[in-house]
């Protein structure tokens, strides 16, 4: 009998062992929560660009607000060669693409990188420059980049076969371009600078790529920061700037104002259940550009962590308006 007990507490150990050393949890800063903790509901996380801890986080503010992810480009699994992760600084953006396995990321530092959310790793990656604030994902797998310093918009081959050396056009002149979003249903490209929003085409080639404007469009005022599919709508998309949110009809043009609110750096809205969510900088975080907390959009505070400094926050939710449902990794360059 006393052999029987043995033998069942050492399965016991082995099988504890090794169902921890699949985990791989985050290190929290001082008031976070870990991955380990237990899930008591269905997980509602939010993507954050904490740019005071260099990192992209994931927050399940359903649990807790404990973080389920973390990226640093200075980590080994990134795999991001030394000479470039100084690209990376003040992260910027961070788009969940590819049917939510990918993070499309940039950063101020003039880096944009394609992460594979499983493994961590950027399976992609390329230096845009001229402080990156965003990029999006083009139906054949190239990316196209928004600076604001400088202006310009760039399209890259994306090849991760060769990461950094990947080609990439000539810069499109923008006047401080801060965002751009794919419309898939219209095979549109939307992108929105100082008072204007420009409409493109993608002409689709995978070694000559090319971007033809098709509208302009004058905002009713200027400094355009965000724009952002509102989720589940076919036609609106989200825009703030330096002190409003609107809505934008991709089909009829008009401007909606939504809120007279300063600051706004991102919006972001969900299924029912889920606040729309704004990240307002309040000068918390290090930068007066940053916050530490997600506010919904009448000020209610989501989420808080006093050890962070906030540049972006999206909800964590498949992107049906700019990608085709079941979207996977693909790339032209190695079909």
């Amino acid at each position: 009998m006393r052999s029987f007990i043995v033998i069942a507490s050492l399965l016991v150990a082995i099988s504890c062992k090794r169902s921890n050393s699949d985990l791989t949890p985050t290190t929290p800063l001082p008031g976070e929560t870990s991955t380990t903790a237990a899930a008591a509901a269905t997980p509602k996380e939010i993507i954050i660009c904490d740019q005071k801890n260099a990192r992209i986080i994931i927050v399940d503010v359903a649990n807790g607000n404990a973080i389920t992810w973390e990226w640093k480009a200075t980590a080994a699994y990134a795999m991001i060669r030394s000479g470039a992760q100084g690209w990376f600084s003040n992260l910027s953006e961070a788009k969940l693409v590819y049917n939510g396995k990918y993070i499309l990321a940039t950063a101020s530092g003039g880096g944009v990188a394609l992460i594979n959310v499983s493994s961590k790793k950027a399976i992609w990656f390329d230096y845009a420059g001229g402080n990156t604030h965003s990029a999006e994902l083009l139906p054949n797998g190239n990316i196209v980049t928004a600076s604001t310093t400088g202006g310009y918009l760039m399209i890259f081959t994306t090849d991760s076969y060769i990461n950094d050396e990947s080609a990439q056009t000539a810069p499109i002149a923008f006047e401080d371009v801060h965002n751009v979003v794919w419309d898939h249903a219209r095979q549109r490209l939307y992108a929105a600078g100082k008072n204007k929003l420009k409409v493109f085409t993608y002409n689709g080639s995978c070694r000559s790529p090319k971007l033809t404007l098709q509208t302009t469009y004058t905002m009713p005022e200027g400094n355009a920061h965000d724009l952002f599919p509102v989720h589940g709508s076919t036609t609106d998309l989200w825009l703030t700037n330096s002190g409003h949110i609107y809505k934008f009809n991709v089909s009829t043009g008009v401007f909606t104002l939504v809120k007279t609110i300063s600051s706004v750096k991102t919006v972001s809205s969900g299924p029912t259940g889920y606040q729309t969510i704004i990240a307002q900088a309040n000068n918390t975080g290090g930068e007066t550009w940053r916050t530490n907390q997600v506010l919904d959009i009448n000020g209610a505070v989501v989420y808080k962590n006093t050890a962070i400094g906030l540049y972006k926050a999206r909800w964590k939710l498949v992107n049906t308006f700019s990608y085709p449902a079941g979207d996977s990794f693909h790339e032209c360059t190695h079909p």
